[in-house]
């Protein structure tokens, strides 16, 4: 077979849709010898490339698999793949859109819990994986001198409905017992995660301690009178493992951390 050579734009949208649709027939016609062998490679080809998604996925959501079983998080990660591939060239910031697609599912909604825990997956694995994310710097007065908020660069925030946390810390365990015992409808739950010295932390805080960090997070001015509980909350986060403060005096020639 001789192969017809469209343009390059034109070839890419038809092997995206042999890849994620099986719809062929263009893109076996663009490939060089006989009909035969161009489906076979092209077959080979879709099938590592949706594998590798598959993989990506479960390299990002363990627990996730844990609670629903290799063989249904295959599957589902293969539906999720073909309709969301990935925009981005590095996979370890593939799947974002994961736990959304779960909460779609009908055949999950028994599992009410688990978007949320798919969403704490996320967090966890983002949060060690943040080589280009720079630190959260924001200055403040305090009396004659400047405070500088200094935010971990791996912080990831997440408000979630369902006891999600207690969840993951059993199954990421295997603790059956403490299992068990956890009553998922218990929430909400407003977590921070970040990446220390000795792994991957999540961080339990106050509603309003969250929303504080996450105003700080965003750059957002803030207005410590519409903040509820505003000197407790800002007490807390100051407190927080994910936070540190550096004290400047008047002319800036001293820090105190």
């Amino acid at each position: 077979m001789t192969a017809v050579s469209p343009d390059l734009a034109t070839l890419q949208a038809d092997v995206t849709r042999a890849i994620l649709a099986k719809e062929d027939a263009a893109a076996i016609s663009a490939i060089d010898g006989d009909v035969v062998s161009a489906a076979l490679r092209l077959a080979i080809y879709r099938n590592t490339a949706l594998s590798a998604l598959c993989e990506a996925l479960r390299l990002s959501y363990p627990i996730t698999e844990k609670v629903v079983g290799s063989a249904f998080f295959e599957q589902t990660a293969l539906a999720f793949a073909r309709e969301h591939p990935p925009a981005d060239p590095v996979l370890a910031r593939y799947g974002a859109g994961f736990p959304a697609f779960l909460e779609s599912l009908t055949s999950l909604k028994d599992l009410a819990y688990l978007p949320d825990l798919a969403r704490l997956e996320w967090a966890v694995d983002q949060a060690g994986y943040s080589p280009t994310m720079q630190e959260r710097r924001i200055s403040l007065p305090v009396g004659d001198g400047i405070a500088t908020l200094i935010l971990s660069a791996s912080l990831r925030l997440l408000a979630t409905a369902t006891s999600c946390h207690a969840l993951w810390q059993a199954l990421d365990a295997g603790d059956e017992d403490a299992l068990s015992g956890i009553d998922w409808n218990a929430g909400p739950e407003w977590l921070a995660i970040h990446r220390s010295t000795d792994g991957t932390r999540i961080s339990p805080l106050s509603e309003p301690a969250w929303r504080l960090a996450a105003a700080l997070l965003a750059g957002d001015d803030i207005a410590m009178s519409a903040v509820p509980d505003a000197n407790e909350a800002a007490v807390e986060l100051l407190s927080a493992p994910f936070i540190h403060v550096a004290l400047a005096d008047p002319v800036g020639s001293k820090r105190i951390s």
